[in-house]
């Protein structure tokens, strides 16, 4: 049964009242533009409100096939899967991740589709390694991204994408020289791209590299590494609605400058996370970075001592 037919784990609480979503098929571009809001927000993470949105999208999408199958609504299909696979990753549900990945693979299979096979494949990716299967991991990203050859800019966006995730992936591993040298491929594209984008919802460009260098820094362990990185980077020349990116640049700073002993630097750049996408540092589910970052300061100074900690040990539940 597809991942799309069965009551998941990933709803958080009754479906989103969504307009023009009855029992018949919805116009194929009003559901266009839904699958796309629930990419974006996924982007802004708003994750609750994907998971109520996204049974409802998926039954319209799946109307919308079973009416008129087609490259365009398989299209859509496609989409919404891998917008599913993308929620539960944040949530860290690798089952449920893999399986909606892995349909949309096929999905875009059976239209030809080589940048949905490449986005389905970056999203595989990401369930293999909550799954605990970094080895699997990485050869399907190296594998996907060897097959996108093409030099326009969706192509450029994807191969991008799984290069960064191979540069993370090697890094976790202590393979310093091969993550480097994928974040020297990454950056390659990211210059031939010549700008932030976010096409096909990669988030890739150049800041979005940077953001990287920095993950791939803090998987080796170099706290300085990952300041020295940040310090030349403009989050803020982003797309507006990157906000979960935004919030990653602060957990990878926070959590070097928790490292160096400098508890007020990383509380700072830990309310500044939650300012830019609460859910990261305050749902339950999606709180793991941020929970460990917290746990971490409170082991190092009394919570009273660092302006901002108690607070913030309350919103992530480790105090009352």
């Amino acid at each position: 049964m597809s991942p799309l037919n069965r009551r998941s784990v990933l709803v958080l609480g009754t479906a989103a009242a969504l307009p023009g979503l009855g029992s018949g098929t919805a116009p194929t571009r009003y559901v266009a533009e839904l699958v796309t809001a629930l990419h974006r927000d996924c982007q802004a993470a708003k994750y609750r409100e994907v998971g109520r949105a996204l049974p409802r999208v998926g039954e319209a999408v799946e109307r919308l096939v079973t009416d008129r199958r087609n490259r365009q609504t398989l299209a859509l299909r496609c989409g919404v899967l891998i917008a599913q696979a993308k929620l539960a990753t944040k949530l860290g549900d690798g089952v449920t991740a893999y399986a909606a990945a892995e349909e949309a693979l096929r999905t875009a299979e059976t239209t030809d589709d080589p940048i949905g096979r490449a986005r389905a494949a970056y999203w595989l990716t990401c369930a293999l390694l909550k799954l605990a299967d970094p080895e699997e991991a990485e050869r399907n990203a190296v594998a996907a991204a060897e097959v996108v050859t093409g030099l326009d800019p969706r192509s450029l966006s994807c191969r991008g994408s799984l290069v960064l995730i191979g540069s993370v992936i090697a890094a976790r591993r202590g393979d310093a020289a091969e993550a480097r040298r994928r974040l020297a491929h990454a950056a390659r594209l990211a210059d031939r791209l010549g700008r932030d984008g976010n096409i096909g919802f990669s988030a890739f460009g150049p800041t979005n590299v940077a953001i990287h260098r920095m993950s791939v820094a803090a998987a080796l362990g170099d706290p300085d590494a990952v300041l020295s990185s940040g310090e030349r980077l403009d989050v803020d020349s982003m797309p507006p609605g990157l906000l979960g990116r935004r919030g990653q640049y602060h957990l990878e700073s926070a959590w070097a400058h928790s490292r160096r002993g400098e508890p007020v630097s990383a509380v700072v750049h830990l309310l500044e996370a939650e300012r830019v996408a609460p859910e990261l540092v305050r749902a339950e589910r999606t709180n793991r970075t941020a929970r460990a970052l917290v746990e971490d300061l409170l082991a190092q100074r009394h919570p009273r001592a660092v302006p901002g900690l108690r607070g913030l040990a309350c919103r992530t539940g480790l105090l009352a």
